[in-house]
């Protein structure tokens, strides 16, 4: 019996070792997870009876056999895996913490305060700027990193993180990996983000912005949470271009059920998302997972809706409407079902998290407040209704905006690539084929080669101070090339239009005992950032 055991073990060890050499080590396998697992646990009942047939013992000694022969197995597997990583791999020549290099665990369990965004910027000042973050993952800030990895004509393609939308047999924009698939989306989505588009939403938004003023005067100089308040902002505009309809939460003062159940599944995103093969285990979570399929069923049946719905108002939607019905298949449906969820996601957490730290700044600044208004008085003529146009080319208001997008990109951990089988080199640094790179947007933007004073809040660096900027190339809150956020004038337009009408009717300062530490050292990275709150008190502006 013993040399049975020893055999068995031996032989299970041996294959261990093999599937890692000739199968694991290579290509794609994130997306077999759960088949795995249902593998190991529905094959080792078969497993003990055919060793306990084979071998002639009992079956209690044979289930015993079996669980040693699996651990045999997986310790080999494991054991070999943590040996090619450490000594082997070909990325074992860029520096970073030797803990992750052997897995992506270490990134799990030092992310669980969902702060990957600040580590991953600590890791940069300590290592440089390629720092090995994973076992075939790099982050790199480079100033060439960000049309080298992300520009229009990089050869690196959209890495196994965005699979995790798979998971819930989500379609959409931003989540497909196939690069014909998504040139032709965005032409459907071109459409909804073009000039006239954008021309036709702007009466929407200033009406929901004075929405926004009447419920900030209501408080009548009391403190308020400026990032909830945006946020309500934020999702009613968005629920308006989603579905028609507003969430309805300006009115409320309250979040609306689905929006808790979005922000209670995005922390599964931020928790999971450095291992991407246990985002299916996550999804199927008791109280995130169930969060998460509660509000992909309702965006189903919100859309749903909106299809039976004739309107001449335009929205985003309506652009996705018409593809869908000229092709009126269960491909098309499916895309417009994801394609309702991004704009949900990205549309509104977006603009709420620059506007909440443009807020900050000038709270604690009144200087800013003072330029803002020297130069956009002039240019909204009280004769007028307020039109975007007015201030558009505005220079400070431009530099307050950009300089809150580079201090705090809506999704400052970036997204993830994936470099060409031949490789790329960037700034002199050649990185292997099939590497997953990440350019961590945040700690780009606070990167001493492309800014002088990285950390500090100078809009007029955008201006009339261009020495403060070293590498435009730093600047890339809304990524690059054919995956960059193709909202992001809409996201302009509404912060060029929230901001001055706010300013011109507020003064605004930060609520006794605040100083804004908690939304800049506690916000939590779930893909988008998750704000902490910012109490600020708005008073009706004195002129004169």
């Amino acid at each position: 019996m013993h040399h049975y055991c020893s055999t068995s073990y031996g032989i299970a060890a041996s294959v261990g070792v093999l599937s890692h050499v000739f199968y694991f080590v290579r290509g794609e396998h994130h997306q077999h997870t759960l088949q795995c697992l249902q593998i190991l646990f529905y094959g080792f009942l078969p497993l003990s009876f055919i060793l306990a047939r084979l071998l002639q013992i009992h079956y209690a000694q044979a289930v015993q056999l079996g669980a040693m022969v699996i651990v045999s197995y997986l310790s080999a597997l494991w054991t070999s895996m943590l040996i090619y990583r450490s000594f082997f791999h070909r990325l074992n020549s860029f520096p970073g913490p030797r803990l992750a290099k052997l897995s992506k665990f270490y990134q799990f369990f030092t992310g669980l305060r969902l702060d990957a965004f600040r580590r991953s910027h600590q890791a940069h000042q300590k290592y440089g700027n390629f720092v090995r973050t994973g076992p075939n993952e790099l982050s790199v800030i480079s100033p060439g990193a960000p049309v080298a990895i992300l520009g229009p004509r990089s050869p690196c393609i959209r890495s196994p993180w965005y699979d995790y939308a798979l998971y819930q047999s989500i379609e959409s924009l931003h989540s497909t990996r196939d690069v014909e698939a998504h040139e032709a989306r965005r032409r459907v989505w071109d459409h909804g983000f073009s000039v006239k588009a954008l021309r036709d939403y702007e009466g929407r938004v200033t009406n929901y912005t004075h929405e926004l003023i009447e419920k900030i005067s209501n408080f009548g100089g009391n403190t308020m949470n400026a990032s909830a308040w945006f946020n309500y902002w934020s999702f009613d505009v968005m629920g308006d271009f989603a579905f028609g309809k507003s969430f309805n939460m300006l009115k409320t003062g309250k979040n609306h059920f689905a929006i808790d159940w979005l922000e209670s599944s995005m922390f599964l995103l931020g928790l999971f998302s450095p291992i991407p093969w246990a985002v299916p285990v996550g999804a199927i979570a008791p109280v995130v997972g169930t969060c998460f399929r509660r509000f992909i069923r309702w965006c189903n049946e919100q859309v749903d809706e909106r299809r039976d719905v004739k309107t001449t108002v335009p929205d985003i939607t309506s652009w996705l409407l018409k593809t869908a019905q000229d092709k009126n298949d269960i491909e098309a449906t499916k895309w417009l079902h994801g394609d309702s969820r991004l704009l949900i996601v990205a549309g509104s957490d977006t603009v709420a998290i620059v506007l909440t730290h443009i807020f900050y700044y000038l709270a604690r600044d009144p200087t800013h407040v003072r330029k803002l208004r020297q130069e956009l008085d002039p240019l909204m003529r009280s004769d007028e209704p307020f039109n975007v146009r007015m201030v558009q080319n505005a220079k400070h208001l431009n530099g307050v905006i950009n300089e809150a997008l580079r201090l705090h990109p809506p999704t400052p951990s970036g997204g993830f690539r994936t470099t060409p089988p031949q490789g790329i080199t960037v700034d002199g640094v050649f990185i292997p084929g099939g590497v997953n790179l990440n350019v961590p947007i945040y700690a780009l933007g606070r990167s001493r080669e492309c800014f002088v004073r990285p950390d500090d809040f100078v809009p007029e660096r955008w201006y009339s101070e261009p020495e403060l900027i070293l590498n435009r190339s730093g600047f890339a809150p809304f990524s690059l090339g054919p995956y960059g956020c193709i909202g992001k004038e809409l996201a302009k337009m509404e912060m060029r239009t929230v901001v001055p009408l706010l300013i011109s009717r507020f003064d605004v300062r930060l609520a006794p005992g605040e100083d804004g530490s908690g939304l800049l050292e506690k916000s939590r990275d779930a893909f988008t950032l998750r704000m902490e709150e910012l109490r600020v008190v708005f008073d009706e502006r004195k002129r004169g």
